[in-house]
C-alpha cells in the first residue's frame, strides 16, 4: 500500500469514527430516549418549594417513561439559583438534562443582560407544573401587620434567585416602601432569617409562604396575596387589591416549570410532552401535588411557550427596577 493511499484509508476510517460518534452523542428517535438516567437540577437548598415540587413529580415521570430510566433530583444551590440553571443550560442538549425554573427568574437574568449565553425563547420548555400567585410573609418581630406600616420605611427583604427579588421590588414599589435586600438560597433559609429578625419579610408562592407560616405558627404573618382576589384555600388572607394596592400584576405570580437547554432534539422534546401529558393526567400525581401543598396546572406545547413569551416581554417593562437592584 503507498502513502497516499495509506493516509487515504487512515483519514476514510477516522471520518466514520467521528460521523458514528456524532450519530450516537444524542437519542436519533425518541423511541431511542431515554437512553441513560435523567438529572432534575433543582437550582436552590432542599426543603424549598422547587425542592417539593421536583420531589414530587419524578416519580410519575420514571413511571411513564415505562421505568426505562431513573429520575434523579440533583440541588444545585447558589447566586440565587444561577448555578443550577447554568448547569443545565451548558449540558447536553439530549434530553437527559433538566431543570425546574421560574420563567420570571430567567426573564430578569435576561433582560438584565446578566448571562449573554441565555435566549429565553430559545430553551426547551417542556411542562408547566403549577401555577400560583405570591403571598408577602413578614416576621411577628418586625412590627409590620399592614401595608401602611411599612409605607416610607426601609424594608428588609429576603433575595432568593433574581425573579423572587424582582416581584418583591415590584411589590415594595406598590407598597411605597424602600427594599434593602439580603441573599439567601431558598424558602427554609429565608423564613428562619424572618423569623429570628435579621430580616422583616420574605416573598415567595402561597403555597410555600404558608407552609412556612403553619410550620411556625405564631412567628410569622400572611400579610397578603399579590393578586386581585383571594384564594380559595386561605380565605383568611386579603388581596393586595382589596387593602388599596395598585400591583402590576402581569410580572406577578409563580410557576414551576420543566426546562431544558436549546437545541434539545425536536423528536425527544415532544417524548417529553407527550409523557408529562401523561403524569398531568395520573389522578395519583394530582394528589400527590395536593397533598404537597402545590395545586397542579399542567400545561405543554404553544400555550406554554406563549405564556413564558409573554412573561419575558412584561419583565422588560420593568427594566429600571432590574438596573436599581443590580441583580448578577
Amino acid at each position: 500500500m503507498d502513502k497516499k493511499n495509506g493516509r487515504f484509508l487512515v483519514g476514510g476510517l477516522l471520518g466514520f469514527v467521528v460521523m458514528t460518534m456524532l450519530l450516537f452523542s444524542f437519542p436519533a428517535t425518541a423511541a431511542e430516549w431515554p437512553s441513560k438516567d435523567i438529572v432534575l437540577i433543582v437550582p436552590y437548598s432542599p426543603g424549598g418549594g422547587y425542592d417539593v415540587v421536583a420531589r414530587a413529580t419524578a416519580p410519575y415521570i420514571e413511571k411513564h417513561l415505562g421505568k426505562k430510566a431513573s429520575v434523579v433530583v440533583k440541588n444545585v444551590p447558589g447566586a440565587g439559583g444561577k448555578i443550577g440553571l447554568i448547569e443545565m443550560v451548558r449540558s447536553r442538549p439530549d434530553g437527559h438534562t433538566i431543570a425546574v425554573v421560574d420563567p420570571a427568574d430567567v426573564s430578569v437574568l435576561q433582560v438584565s443582560g446578566q448571562l449573554k449565553e441565555m435566549d429565553l425563547l430559545k430553551f426547551s420548555w417542556l411542562g408547566r407544573l403549577d401555577a400560583l400567585p405570591d403571598l408577602l410573609v413578614v416576621g411577628v418581630k418586625s412590627g409590620f401587620k399592614t401595608p401602611g406600616d411599612m409605607k416610607g420605611k426601609t424594608i428588609r427583604f429576603a433575595a432568593i434567585g433574581p425573579g423572587v427579588t424582582f416581584r418583591t421590588a415590584v411589590v415594595a414599589r406598590g407598597i411605597g416602601c424602600e427594599p434593602r435586600f439580603v441573599s439567601y438560597d431558598g424558602t427554609s433559609p429565608a423564613s428562619i432569617a424572618t423569623m429570628q429578625g435579621d430580616i422583616d419579610a420574605f416573598m415567595v408562592n402561597w403555597v410555600s409562604s404558608m407552609r412556612m407560616v403553619r410550620a411556625n405558627e405564631g412567628k410569622l404573618l400572611p400579610m397578603f396575596v399579590a393578586a386581585s382576589e383571594r384564594i380559595s384555600q386561605i380565605k383568611e388572607v386579603p388581596s393586595s387589591k382589596e387593602l388599596g394596592l395598585n400591583l402590576e400584576e402581569s410580572v406577578l405570580g409563580y410557576s414551576h416549570i420543566l426546562v431544558g437547554p436549546a437545541n434539545v432534539p425536536a423528536e425527544v422534546k415532544r417524548a417529553w410532552e407527550e409523557t408529562l401529558n401523561k403524569v398531568f393526567s395520573d389522578q395519583e400525581w394530582v394528589a400527590q401535588m395536593n397533598k404537597a401543598g402545590y395545586p397542579p396546572s399542567g400545561l405543554t406545547g404553544e400555550k406554554l411557550f406563549s405564556g413564558v413569551s409573554a412573561t419575558l416581554s412584561a419583565t422588560g417593562k420593568f427594566k429600571d427596577v432590574i438596573a436599581a437592584l443590580g441583580i448578577k
